[in-house]
């Protein structure tokens, strides 16, 4: 059997016998020159009807091919092999409702992680094992993970981030190979790599190749400072690509989020957000170094991503603070005891943030010395 069939036996039956929809845009050729009078769109742009409008009251290719062909080149894999989604989210909600049967399959995910996962997983009524990390460096347990395979064959999605959110360590690399080898046949690993380009290691992409079960989501959200306009790449075996575009929106990608794309992955767009990565990062180090100065921060864990997640004496009052000084936190209490996760801002937002931090801990220790930031 190769290995589209065993990719194929694991998608959902309903999904096999669905014929995909023919949307306008993807019926016969068609180019810029063509006069269309097949979608039933209105044939003037919208207000005020300038030459930015031009195009809006059109619908997108699907998947549009020039940003086939940029991504392509841009993760070494071929066209086959990716699907433009709505963010990172959509392309989980897609597999979860192309290889997950109702009742009957199951995902594994490990939690402290991100939510969608489990999220996807109860819309579509699959059940959820959950293997928590290992320690304090939040590591993959990848003896109990397998062993939970091995007892539930219906396991069909093994969710992995990488750089993980909300803890923001990368994932050990011969850890995710370790599953990957062990569940063709049965399962698919599925990578999420949103923060994967501040962490300056290699995509897994790289590995469908070895093994054909492996999943990588990536997004510009994060990489290119383009969280508005939602676009997701989904890089996978093209058979996992056929079936979950069976069930994919008809136009995803609306036709200013092209547009940006298309700028953002220019010459010129990938050097300015590298350079934003890399001053994101030295700035991380900065916010870190200050932070840890406090007496009211525990522990800081050490981040490949854009953002830190610390343990601290109060998070219930650092929350109450940062609002009511209109600074938006995240309180990760829940899922890490006594932690809150922050973004990395820029340096003026940093420094005001570090400001309120000041309030919270003279308010948690009015006669600790408080260290000073200029």
């Amino acid at each position: 059997m190769d290995i589209s069939e065993v990719i194929t036996k694991l998608a959902r039956p309903q999904v096999l016998a669905l014929t995909p929809y023919s949307s306008a845009r993807k019926e016969g050729e068609q180019n810029e020159a063509w006069a269309h009078h097949d979608a039933n769109e209105m044939m003037y742009p919208p207000y005020p009807g300038t030459a930015e409008q031009e195009g809006l009251n059109r619908y997108p290719e699907p998947q549009p091919s020039h940003l086939l062909d940029i991504f392509a080149e841009l993760y070494g894999v071929a066209r086959e092999q990716l699907l433009l989604s709505r963010g990172a989210d959509e392309a989980i909600d897609l597999l979860t409702r192309a290889f997950c049967r109702e009742g009957v399959d199951a995902v594994l995910i490990q939690p402290p992680t991100f939510a969608m996962y489990e999220h996807s997983a109860h819309v579509q009524g699959a059940t959820i094992h959950e293997i928590p990390l290992l320690g304090d460096n939040f590591q993959l347990d990848v003896p109990r993970i397998l062993d939970t395979c091995r007892a539930d064959p219906n396991v069909k999605l093994v969710f992995v981030c990488s750089p993980n959110n909300p803890t923001g360590n990368l994932m050990r690399r011969e850890d995710v190979l370790e599953l990957s080898k062990n569940l063709i046949g049965q399962a698919l690993v599925v990578v999420d790599e949103t923060y994967v380009a501040y962490s300056g290691q290699p995509s897994f992409s790289a590995e469908i190749g070895k093994y054909p079960n492996v999943v990588a989501l990536r997004t510009v959200s994060k990489e290119n400072a383009l969280a508005g306009e939602r676009c997701g790449i989904m890089i996978a075996h093209p058979e996992v690509i056929s079936l979950t575009g069976r069930i994919h929106a008809p136009y995803p990608l609306t036709v200013s989020a092209v547009r940006a794309v298309t700028e953002a992955m220019s010459s010129k767009g990938v050097d300015y957000a590298r350079a934003l990565r890399e001053r994101i990062l030295s700035d991380r180090h900065t916010l870190e170094q200050a932070l840890a100065a406090f007496p009211a921060v525990q522990h800081i864990y050490p981040s490949d991503a854009n953002f830190l997640l610390l343990r601290t004496t109060d998070p219930k009052l650092l929350m109450r603070i940062m609002e009511e000084n209109q600074i938006k936190i995240r309180d990760r209490s829940s899922a890490v005891p006594g932690c809150v996760r922050i973004s990395v801002g820029r340096p003026e937002q940093n420094e005001r943030l570090l400001s309120v931090f000041t309030e919270y801990a003279q308010q948690l220790a009015p006669t600790e010395a408080i260290p000073r930031f200029s």
